[in-house]
């Protein structure tokens, strides 16, 4: 067995005590949650409005599921986007779309204005597919970004492949044949079982060392109206008509609007008193999955990277979390010197968790999960030789999956002092950050367009 050792967290180097919440306090939003949700939810509020800001974790900052992912950004949902389109239609899939890859453009304004040092990594990044199914399902996505009006992506198959010939002649102007060598050069593979690939941007970076850098600048920047307390396990949320008041240890935090930033298992009560009953449904309502990660570092002599692997095993029809996949990333890591080594990370394997209090993450990395991905890497990666490769890293994370699969952003249907920016669905962190900048909208009476990320879709 080994510790759950994340690398980003090995990376977090903080210059803050951990303050609890000592006393009663009243404020105009308060937020729970101090991940990359939570944080960015804050800097977003305080940057697009004048309401003051509290915000509350019940640990460390950083150290929940933003401190135990695989720090890769990408803008695609688990779900298929003609999944998407098939429940929501074309125009909304296609908007949610949209929404979820202008992250890019608001990671790179809080970076551009607050002058965060964490590095960003990004590049074209790619998905190997191995059965016609998952080729046609690519292509089905393909077809709804062109119906949609977004760019399609860049979509290529393998020449010698004899399987080419079932594709649907519809889908002919959504893809190019290549040589086979091609697309394995691409996904950095030896495995023939590859047989086409679709490419996207994609991103590497530290969310952890993220959040605690934006963290520190809003501390500094609104200290007129922004705090934050840690070790602040919120008891109970009490929503009245227009107001929220939370209990947190032996005290109360009044507030106008409290957003839940979380992963969904917040093991507090939430209490309408104006309504219908929210609790039961809400907590019912997220499935649990622990996620397993391993990385190791090796030489730098390959540039940043990301890549999907798509698996012959087919998911459950009622499974959110869409088919099973590998993936892997690459990007240089401070160790024993600087500037001369590569982070390898790789996941995959989950678990589903039946009880949300079963989780801990003091609890070890089970040798087998991390056996898993090395046999992955063993498969998939060429450079890989895992004869000279001893793992520094073995982490896992739970993540939050709502019934739809999309992140839940919005106001509570049920009484509209409580909001959501949760639901992490495998692939949380540029989804956070735009979630953080809708919660934003609402709170300054922007009027907003129905949504596939609105609560009345997902329930």
């Amino acid at each position: 067995m080994i510790p759950n050792r994340s690398p980003w967290l090995h990376q977090l180097k903080r210059t803050r005590d951990a303050v609890p919440l000592g006393g009663h306090l009243t404020t105009d939003i308060a937020i729970v949650g101090g991940g990359i949700a939570g944080v960015t939810t804050a800097y977003f509020v305080l940057r697009n409005t004048q309401k003051r800001v509290l915000l509350l974790e019940a640990d460390k900052v950083a150290h929940g599921a933003t401190g135990h992912n695989a720090g890769q950004l990408t803008s695609y949902f688990e779900r298929p986007l003609h999944e998407l389109a098939a429940e929501f239609g074309v125009e909304r899939a296609a908007e949610g779309q949209r929404s979820l890859e202008s992250a890019w453009m608001l990671v790179d304004q809080i970076i551009a204005e607050t002058k965060l040092k964490t590095p960003l990594y990004r590049f074209m990044g790619y998905e190997g597919c191995s059965t016609l199914e998952h080729v046609v399902s690519v292509l089905k996505s393909n077809e709804v970004r062109r119906r949609g009006g977004l760019v399609p992506e860049s979509v290529v198959v393998a020449k010698e492949w004899l399987g080419k010939a079932n594709i649907p002649p519809k889908f002919d102007p959504l893809f190019d044949l290549v040589p086979h060598k091609d697309i394995l050069g691409l996904l950095e593979t030896n495995n023939n079982s590859y047989i086409a690939s679709a490419a996207s941007q994609k991103g590497c970076m530290n969310s952890a060392l993220f959040t605690e850098e934006l963290l520190g600048y809003l501390l500094d920047r609104y200290k007129d109206r922004f705090a934050c307390f840690e070790d602040s396990h919120v008891k109970s949320v009490v929503l009245e008509d227009g107001r929220a008041e939370l209990i947190v240890k032996d005290y109360k935090v009044s507030a106008e609007r409290v957003v839940l930033c979380t992963n969904g298992f917040e093991n507090f009560s939430i209490l309408n008193n104006v309504g219908k009953e929210i609790n039961t449904g809400f907590h019912h309502a997220i499935h649990g999955r622990i996620g397993y990660m391993a990385g190791y570092v090796e030489p730098l002599n390959h540039p940043p990277s990301a890549i999907s692997y798509r698996t012959h095993h087919k998911a459950t029809k009622k499974d959110p979390t869409g088919d099973p996949y590998f993936y892997f990333t690459r990007r240089p890591h401070e160790h024993t010197t600087p500037g001369s080594f590569n982070l390898i990370c790789a996941g995959g394997p989950e678990k589903v968790l039946p009880n949300q209090a079963d989780y801990s993450r003091q609890e070890y990395c089970p040798e087998d999960q991390r056996e898993i991905i090395n046999e992955f890497l063993r498969a998939n990666y060429r450079s890989h030789n895992d004869t000279a490769r001893e793992y520094e890293f073995c982490w896992h994370g739970l993540m939050g999956y709502t019934p739809s699969g999309v992140r839940r952003v919005g106001p509570e249907p049920l009484n509209q002092a409580l909001l959501y920016n949760l639901g992490c669905n495998g692939v949380g962190i540029l989804p956070s950050i735009y979630g953080a900048y809708k919660i934003s909208q609402f709170l300054n009476d922007e009027a907003l367009p129905p949504s596939i990320f609105d609560l009345q879709d997902q329930r």
